[in-house]
């Protein structure tokens, strides 16, 4: 088994291996290998998400948001496992080089972010002593 298939123990991967799961489904989505019951299922799943009527109405304090926190992920984590072996693997193994680029994406975008609120901070510290004094 590939070593970036390996599940963590630790409570703290989980999240990030979920990431990857929902990525390697959408270049399974794109594959002509991948059954139609688990693109319907992963179809389910985001109209779910963005459809206003739920199981539980989202005006309700916590309890509105929960359903789409347990449903969602629950369909599309049971879509991936629905994948056929050779098409899982593939298709993580594509995610997990998408990811390495996102990152580093996420990265230099973080860095600009900062650059630019750096930029703004000084531009406005400049111009408030031009129009003070």
């Amino acid at each position: 088994m590939p070593t970036f298939y390996r599940r963590g123990r630790s409570r703290w991967f989980r999240p990030r291996w979920f990431r990857q799961e929902v990525l390697a489904l959408y270049f399974a989505f794109q594959d002509k290998r991948t059954p139609l019951r688990v693109k319907i299922l992963v179809v389910v799943a985001l109209l779910y998400l963005i459809d206003p009527i739920d199981l539980i109405p989202d005006v309700i304090p916590v309890f509105g948001y929960l359903d789409d926190l347990l449903i969602v992920p629950l369909l599309l984590h049971l879509a991936f496992r629905w994948l056929p072996a050779p098409v899982r693997e593939d298709c993580l193994f594509k995610a997990y080089k998408q990811a390495k680029r996102l990152r580093l994406m996420g990265w230099l975008l973080g860095l600009l972010l900062i650059g630019m609120l750096v930029a703004i901070f000084l531009l406005g510290k400049h111009m408030g002593q031009n129009f003070h004094g």
